[in-house]
């Protein structure tokens, strides 16, 4: 056992426009997310996080113009694969950097490389690399990415899907979502004037997932808020805190012990 670690997922919403229709980084916000955690390690004595990364506008366009989601292999699909892995990666460096200037000690590790999909679940083949980073005070980041499932499709391995998995393997841990939303609302998109739900446990999570038609971003091939809620449900023993990773501060607050956003209790 590794000790308490907190998983961070920082939403392709929050790290990148996904709106501008071309690969754009957000470079500002980040470099207050970086320092919000810089304020959290010093207070809290540099405590074990990783931190993980939706593709946003870098990748979600491409994965879902060569239909990366689920198709078999084949020297068009792999084209695709490609591309969609460069742009992830590209991705993943501009964050790194960002994050390398404002003093986080961030080592980039490839998901593909050690992550693959055995009967539509997630598996690790060696997390040995991330476990030593983490031993000796580094920061994980890793991204989204475009993974092999059973050896002959594609599949894609979403950010909150790593993140539980990752929670599962490295008990005990804690899952925080910075999302575009102020957390996980009755309605989604959210009616005017609506507040999101404070608490949720699993059970009130299925119910909602099956009274609700949970608009999903046509582009989004991880499926955006059901996608992310899904994810959780494989997930036991955790909590998890989706919030607005849009307001300045709120990831130092939550990372504190603040509450913001909906808590789920798994």
């Amino acid at each position: 056992m590794m000790g308490n670690t907190s998983i961070v997922k920082l939403g392709g919403s929050i790290i990148t426009d996904k709106k501008g229709g071309r690969p754009m980084l957000r470079t500002r916000r980040i470099k207050e997310i970086a320092r919000e955690i810089v304020r959290v390690r010093a207070k809290k004595g540099n405590p074990r996080l990783i931190l993980l990364y939706g593709a946003g506008s870098f990748a979600h366009p491409l994965a879902h113009r060569y239909r990366l989601l689920d198709s078999p292999l084949s020297a068009d699909t792999l084209e695709g694969v490609g591309y969609t892995v460069s742009a992830t990666r590209e991705l993943g460096t501009r964050l790194c950097l960002l994050l390398l200037e404002a003093g986080i000690p961030v080592v980039p590790l490839q998901t593909s490389s050690f992550t693959s999909v055995r009967r539509g679940r997630l598996h690790f083949t060696d997390l040995s690399i991330l476990q030593t980073v983490l031993k000796k005070g580094g920061v994980p980041l890793l991204g989204g990415d475009v993974v092999f499932s059973n050896g002959e499709r594609t599949a894609i391995a979403s950010a909150d899907r790593l993140a539980v998995a990752l929670a599962k393997k490295l008990k005990p841990a804690r899952l925080f979502f910075a999302s575009d939303t102020d957390g996980v609302y009755s309605t989604f998109p959210p009616r005017k004037g609506e507040y999101p739900i404070t608490k949720l446990n699993r059970t009130e999570i299925q119910n909602l997932l099956k009274t609700q038609h949970l608009k999903t971003m046509r582009t989004d091939v991880t499926g955006a808020m059901p996608g992310k809620l899904n994810a959780l449900l494989d997930a036991r023993g955790t909590t998890a805190t989706i919030f607005n990773g849009n307001t300045k501060g709120t990831l130092a607050d939550v990372l504190l012990g603040k509450r913001h956003g909906t808590q789920i209790i798994l």
